[in-house]
């Protein structure tokens, strides 16, 4: 798996490009967290138009990142699930937990209503 992260706007989009599982799960929280730790309360969101596999170590970092987001008051969204990382969120009911939007331009909408309510 990799990350690649670009500004878009005022907001910071996340590609992930390959499976996120047990063994690349780290790395997509590493990028998270040097995002948090390093950035005003800019959003960050999470692009998955180009990953088909989704495990609970991926799921459990998604969690993690909305807690943090959520203490750090940084805006935090998941964009363009599909395949079976798309039929593990809505079989777990992560779907209604998680700050999922259908595409990157919702997320980006998403993003810019929260800056301008803050």
């Amino acid at each position: 798996m990799q990350t690649q992260v670009r500004k878009d706007g005022e907001s910071f989009v996340c590609a992930v490009i390959g499976d996120v599982d047990m063994y690349s799960a780290p790395t997509l929280h590493g990028t998270w967290r040097e995002h948090a730790a390093n950035r005003a309360p800019a959003p960050f969101i999470v692009d998955m138009a180009k990953t088909e596999y989704l495990d609970s170590s991926g799921v459990g970092v998604f969690v993690q990142m909305l807690a943090d987001s959520r203490a750090k008051e940084i805006p935090f969204f998941i964009c363009n699930i599909r395949g079976m990382a798309e039929k593990l969120m809505r079989l777990s009911h992560m779907s209604c937990i998680l700050p999922i939007e259908p595409t990157l331009d919702a997320a980006l909408g998403k993003a810019r209503q929260r800056a301008v309510a803050h």
